[in-house]
């Protein structure tokens, strides 16, 4: 189980993934343009995976921003509002509910898929089953509550300020 945890903590998969994402829809992108303009001829299918691709690497970019403590929030409440000495415990709570919020989508986000899987829908263009798509709300959630829960017993960010 350390190992696993070493692994979350120390290896950049989801920044990593997430970049070859955006690199692949930029690729796909502009190989569409051109050929759209030059020789009057586009993929039909490349839309559709840049929309993919975009999901992909937004919910992804998710899971990767509480690892690296980037991920927007609203911190005027705990930093400005509460003294010192009890900010760490506001922010604490702000993580557990969080936490919370994120086991919720992962549950519903499961049910979403197995409805899914029910339906055997797919994707108009390239025919992938819609729940390999719909599948990113869950695991995201799912990697985002591990990256939360190693901030909260590795790292403590709980003690430290936000910004």
């Amino acid at each position: 189980m350390k190992r696993i945890l070493d692994f979350f903590d120390n290896v950049p998969v989801t920044k990593f993934i997430s970049s070859v994402f955006i690199l692949a829809m930029s690729v796909i992108m502009v190989m569409n343009v051109i050929l759209r303009y030059c020789f009057h001829f586009s993929f039909n299918w490349s839309d559709e995976i840049i929309r993919y691709l975009c999901i992909y690497m937004s919910f992804l970019g998710v899971a990767a921003s509480w690892k690296y403590g980037t991920h927007i929030g609203v911190t005027v409440f705990v930093e400005k509002m509460f003294p010192e000495k009890s900010r760490k415990y506001f922010r604490l709570l702000s993580d557990i509910v969080t936490i919370i919020f994120l086991a919720l989508l992962t549950y519903f986000g499961f049910v979403l898929v197995g409805r899914i899987v029910a339906s055997a829908q797919t994707s108009p263009a390239l025919h992938l089953p819609m729940y390999l798509i719909y599948g990113t709300v869950p695991a995201s959630a799912l990697l985002s509550i591990i990256q939360m829960l190693l901030q909260i017993f590795r790292h403590k960010s709980y003690l430290q300020p936000r910004e």
